[in-house]
């Protein structure tokens, strides 16, 4: 027999398993808005050795394949490739491989290390257009 409470119980447990829907929707709106907020920032990846920065490129609006290689004096290198508005580690004599293999990064606040070579790369965003490729002067 069903009691008057028992259907209380399930009409609130309907509600509720409903609600995490609600919640990700809610998420993944706002997601959306941020994604369009940055696409309307310039996005730059920075390349630093040891904190200090050699090479700057602006990935918004970046067209073609660009080739960047950091050679230090004892024979160290990593070969970074930007293709269109994405960039990556291709290639470095490091014995772990873990900078090839992290991939193309695209995203603001994403990084590749090298940690053997104390070599990092991030993703920043700016809201003016600034800041153009090259070598950095300081």
């Amino acid at each position: 027999m069903i009691r008057p409470w028992d259907i209380i119980i399930i009409v609130l447990l309907i509600i509720g398993s409903f609600t995490p829907l609600i919640i990700f929707a809610i998420h993944e709106q706002n997601q959306a808005a941020a994604l369009q907020r940055s696409q309307a920032q310039v996005r730059t990846a920075i390349i630093s050795h040891n904190g200090k920065k050699l090479y700057t490129i602006k990935l918004t609006d970046h067209k073609g394949v660009t080739k960047y290689r950091y050679q230090a004096a004892d024979g160290d290198y990593n070969d970074v490739e930007i293709k269109g508005s994405r960039i990556a580690i291709v290639d470095a004599n490091c014995q772990d491989q873990i900078c090839v293999r992290r991939g193309w990064i695209s995203k603001p606040g994403q990084t590749i290390v090298c940690l053997p070579h104390k070599l990092l790369i991030e993703i920043k965003t700016n809201h003016g257009s600034q800041t153009q490729g090259g070598m950095v002067t300081e």
